[in-house]
């Protein structure tokens, strides 16, 4: 380790030559994948449909396993239950059941983050959707269910968001743009980057075979 090494902050986000192989698959969804973001920083992850960016994601939250490589987050391991109350996450399909409440699935992501119970009517009117929404997600259009997404994402200030095909609506920009501000770490995955590379500052870039372009 140099010098310089020694003197980097620590990454809130970070991989190091991951590669992910599902079983009963002959080639890995993602191989020697090597990424960095530091707390107030952000990162694009991009590529074709099918390279992995969803991968990276679920492995940065903990729900896939690295077959090899490291990954870390917050300086830990991301399955530790610890650090995922201090991730964001925002997943691309629904991540609720369809009789759910919009209001009670935020609030149920703010009681496991131990947040302030004020956080989720926070949460909800900064993804643009009401506070106190009493639609069922089985009511909601594709727009709101990518806003429901982002409102669970952001409650309660997580140190650290990780968001799947997120939209980009004007309240998705602004509120990425806050959480770096006040100094968490944010990635997001997407096949269309749009504005997100102005808003984040740094891009990578997957082939369709998974691995970095």
């Amino acid at each position: 380790m140099t010098g310089d090494d020694a003197a980097a902050p620590e990454a809130a986000l970070a991989a190091e030559d991951l590669t992910v192989r599902y079983q009963g698959t002959p080639e890995p969804a993602v191989s020697g994948v090597t990424l960095r973001v530091e707390a107030g920083a952000g990162l694009v992850v991009t590529g074709p449909e099918g390279c992995g960016k969803t991968t990276i994601v679920r492995a940065l939250v903990g729900l896939v396993p690295p077959t090899s490589g490291n990954v870390t987050v917050l300086g830990a391991s991301p399955a530790d239950p610890a650090v995922r109350r201090r991730v964001g996450y925002c997943p691309e399909r629904r991540a609720f059941p369809s009789g759910m409440r919009v209001a009670e699935a935020v609030d149920l992501v703010v009681r496991l983050r131990g947040a302030p119970v004020d956080a989720a009517a926070a949460a909800l009117r900064a993804a643009g959707l009401p506070a106190g929404d009493r639609r069922t997600v089985r009511r909601l259009d594709l727009e709101d269910v990518r806003r429901l997404s982002l409102a669970c994402a952001l409650a309660g200030d997580p140190q650290a968001l990780v968001l799947d095909d997120p939209w980009e609506f004007p309240e998705t920009v602004e509120a990425l743009g806050a959480a770096r501000a006040r100094g968490a770490a944010v990635l997001v995955a997407t096949p269309d980057p749009g504005g997100f590379p102005a808003l984040l500052g740094a891009t990578l870039t997957l082939t369709e075979e998974g691995v970095p372009a």
